[in-house]
């Protein structure tokens, strides 16, 4: 299981609740933007700007739910996948691994937070 993503500080914060979610994103230099011109093939995607921060952009003509796991997929990128490699973007990228496997872990912290409720 790969929920030890959930001990991150980062993801503490946003589901302690305490903070608001745009002040925790922008403490960890992360913008959140939901684009509507984006093509239905493009759920979502993260870039690092020259200034350093990440920007996390969600296709606004999806359901909120997939909104949701999109952006899960998006922080494990940032927490787990950016410190460890270099990052590119491409065509039909979701059939690698790094890919298949942030997927993994959006789907696990979805089903872990629908049975902690």
């Amino acid at each position: 299981m790969s929920l030890e993503i959930l001990d991150k500080p980062l993801m503490k914060a946003l589901l302690d609740g305490t903070i608001p979610f745009h002040e925790v994103m922008y403490a960890y230099d992360i913008r959140l933007h939901i684009i509507f011109s984006l093509p239905s093939s493009v759920l979502g995607f993260t870039y690092i700007s020259g200034k350093g921060n990440y920007y996390i952009l969600l296709n606004g003509n999806v359901n909120y739910r997939t909104q949701v796991k999109v952006f899960l997929h998006e922080i494990h990128h940032i927490l787990d996948d950016v410190p460890k490699t270099s990052y590119f973007i491409g065509l039909n990228m979701e059939y690698i691994e790094i890919e298949k496997h942030a997927d993994m872990v959006a789907e696990e912290i979805i089903e872990y937070l629908a049975a902690s409720q």
